[in-house]
């Protein structure tokens, strides 16, 4: 049935407005179709302009089923509800049918929190009071509550916790104003969804409580579609985990000290409790600041086993401080939760984190939930957060996949193939995400991008270039003369993506110095502005350099001239203070397998893929891609991660590169 609205003589060319056939939209998207009815699971990469989401929404729509479709971020989702759905729905004469979003709750203004803090009035500074102000005016137009519609607050405002919910703070059936509640309300649509657009978070949320209590975020669905699904092993991760900070300590200390004046002031001595928080709260910054400075880092991962001896028994002594604390008001709260729904939850909240802390510390007692897991520390320069997180999420993923009752899964994405070593066979180029996944899928299928790369495009790994475990290799590449010289001729814009946080401060440092010789380049760096909006000023300048390291490697879309030059700085092997790869590497080297070539080289390769895919963003596209790592060329891994990039037309010269722009505007 798909094959009739696909390809040249299919009913998208006539009235979907910009519609190219293309051959292997047309394969992917029978390949769906068949996968559907057979209730089976299907793993499918298609490169660049394949038009995947096309290939997989009309064989989905067409299906009659109920349909979950799950993208990698909020801003995708976004598209997908408003862009997407609507223009092929409107194109396949399929208006009626019922599309929904849903988010996770921390996305929707609570009239509950908003009204108390009119009330209060408590704002930490004039601009959290401002944003407030605006936050008000928008609650008062917004049809659906969802806070990315408020472009007048920044999204890092320090008000968003205090006008939203989260599940430990939400009253539930309890709250006076739930009628008016935004996430009650997109939960409704979303049960009478035909079509239910949600992202990976929301999903694995979804997933780790079905686990732990059995219950649901989400309908259920028959038709389970994970669009970006390279992302989600990783997400999963971090909701079959436990963590908590002390920023969460900081707002339960805020929310304590409020509902306590409102509901119970002659119960307790509110203020002190609230203190006593605060209190074992500092010192448990404290205790780990060192650890900081030490690294030389915005922010250092550590196990408890790389703790000194006096950094231990500080936070020991933090710890137990924080229990007494929480305790004590433990206490306060049980006497007293029967007076108001607020008071009753805090409870509950309080509760949850005595018995999360107690998680939280490695002991001789077995891992949560008996899964092997890893515990570590998360230091910044304003929060500590202890964590717990499973080594491998495929068990638990693949409870998921074959629990419940019979539906169909397709697992999508640009990137999830890595060339397969000698020796591999079965799953081939798809063993990586599938083992990762705990996937035994029917069918999987690699497509091709249609675009011209060996026309358009150009990969130039330098000869002479520098020792790639240098500190300093990007200063080193923007260091070279005809490396600026290649980044002066380039018709558009230039992205260059590090491969860490210190290398970006460092390339940002170096280009704001060289303005003279960027000319009249605008030079932006991560960490400046939010994400969203450096993009726009990106697109918007024409002939900008954008400096970024992870989350600029994928998800990011700037076709046309507005970008021509992607440069890399090394191969993105993970760093070593990741402390769940550190346990994945140890797990499989006691196996008896190779960390190296089973875990790093894979991750690296379907990494390398997402940056490189920054260039070609649709077939008028043309560009130049520099990745300043020369064992790309010279080493036998770094040849094999070569064969995962696109065709490219591939040179060692800097010169031939420089050549290719007037080639381009030829």
């Amino acid at each position: 049935m798909s094959s009739r609205w696909f390809g040249p003589d299919g009913l998208l060319q006539g009235r979907l407005e910009g519609y190219r056939p293309r051959q292997a939209q047309t394969d992917l998207a029978l390949a769906i179709e068949e996968v559907i009815d057979a209730q089976g699971q299907l793993v499918a990469e298609a490169g660049t302009g394949v038009g995947k989401t096309f290939a997989y929404l009309v064989p989905a729509l067409l299906s009659g089923k109920r349909v979950m479709v799950s993208t990698a971020s909020r801003t995708l989702q976004d598209q997908l509800f408003e862009r997407d759905v609507p223009r092929l729905c409107k194109a396949m004469g399929l208006a009626h049918i019922r599309v929904a979003r849903l988010k996770g709750r921390a996305n929707y203004l609570c009239p509950f929190r908003i009204a108390r803090a009119q009330t209060e009035a408590r704002f930490g500074s004039a601009q959290e009071s401002a944003d407030f102000r605006e936050v008000v005016r928008f609650a008062a137009i917004s049809g659906d509550g969802d806070i990315s519609g408020c472009h007048s607050v920044p999204e890092h405002s320090a008000i968003w916790p205090l006008v939203t919910s989260t599940t430990e703070n939400c009253l539930g059936q309890a709250c006076p104003q739930l009628s008016e509640c935004p996430v009650v309300r997109a939960r409704e649509a979303a049960a009478q969804a035909e079509l239910l657009i949600v992202n990976h978070h929301l999903l694995c949320a979804d997933f780790a409580l079905k686990r732990e209590h059995g219950g649901d975020l989400l309908p259920a669905a028959e038709v389970m579609i994970i669009d970006e699904a390279h992302a989600l092993a990783d997400c999963a991760g971090q909701f079959f985990g436990l963590a908590l900070s002390t920023p969460a300590l900081a707002v339960l200390c805020r929310e304590l000290l409020a509902a306590g004046l409102t509901h119970a002031r002659d119960a307790a001595d509110w203020p002190a409790h609230s203190s006593a928080i605060e209190l074992a709260n500092l010192k448990l910054r404290e205790s780990l600041a060192g650890s900081l400075v030490s690294q030389g880092s915005r922010a250092t991962r550590i196990t408890w086993t790389d703790l000194t001896e006096s950094v231990r028994e500080a936070l020991t002594q933090a710890i137990d401080a924080l229990t007494a604390s929480l305790c004590a008001v433990a206490e306060v709260l049980a006497v007293n939760a029967a007076r108001d729904a607020e008071l009753l939850r805090l409870k509950e909240r309080v509760d949850e984190m005595l018995a999360r802390v107690e998680q939280l510390v490695p002991t001789h007692q077995a891992d949560p939930d008996g899964v092997a897991g890893v515990y570590w520390i998360e230091v910044n320069r304003t929060s500590v957060s202890l964590h717990w997180a499973p080594v491998e999420v495929a068990m638990l993923l693949r409870q998921v996949f074959q629990g419940g009752p019979p539906r169909s899964w397709i697992f999508v994405s640009a990137t999830l193939a890595v060339p397969a070593a000698e020796g591999q066979h079965a799953l081939g180029d798809f063993q990586y995400f599938c083992g990762r996944m705990g996937l035994a899928p029917t069918r999987c299928l690699r497509l091709e991008s249609p675009f011209d790369y060996s026309e358009h495009a150009l990969l130039v790994v330098p000869q002479n270039l520098p020792d790639p475990k240098s500190s300093r290799l990007v200063l080193d590449l923007l260091g070279d003369p005809q490396i600026m010289d290649l980044i002066v001729a380039s018709p558009g814009g230039v992205f260059v993506l590090c491969t860490s946080l210190r290398a970006v401060d460092q390339a940002g440092e170096f280009l704001r110095a060289a303005q003279n010789q960027v000319g009249d380049r605008l030079v932006l760096v991560q960490g400046q502005a939010p994400r969203a909006s450096l993009l726009e000023a990106f697109r918007t300048h024409g002939r900008a350099i954008l400096v970024g390291a992870a989350s600029f490697w994928e998800g990011v879309d700037v076709p046309g001239q507005a970008l021509s030059l992607v440069m890399i700085d090394k191969l993105p092997f993970s760093p070593p203070d990741d402390p769940v790869l550190e346990a994945r590497m140890r797990q499989c080297r006691e196996a008896g397998g190779d960390p190296f070539r089973e875990i790093q080289l894979p991750e690296a390769s379907l990494a390398l893929k997402q940056g490189a895919g920054r260039l070609i963003r649709s077939e008028h596209d043309r560009g130049v891609l520099l990745i300043g790592d020369r064992r790309l060329a010279e080493t036998p891994y770094g040849r094999r991660m070569a064969r995962s990039l696109p065709p490219f037309r591939r040179t060692r010269s800097l010169a031939e590169a420089r050549q290719f722009f007037p080639e381009l505007k030829a």
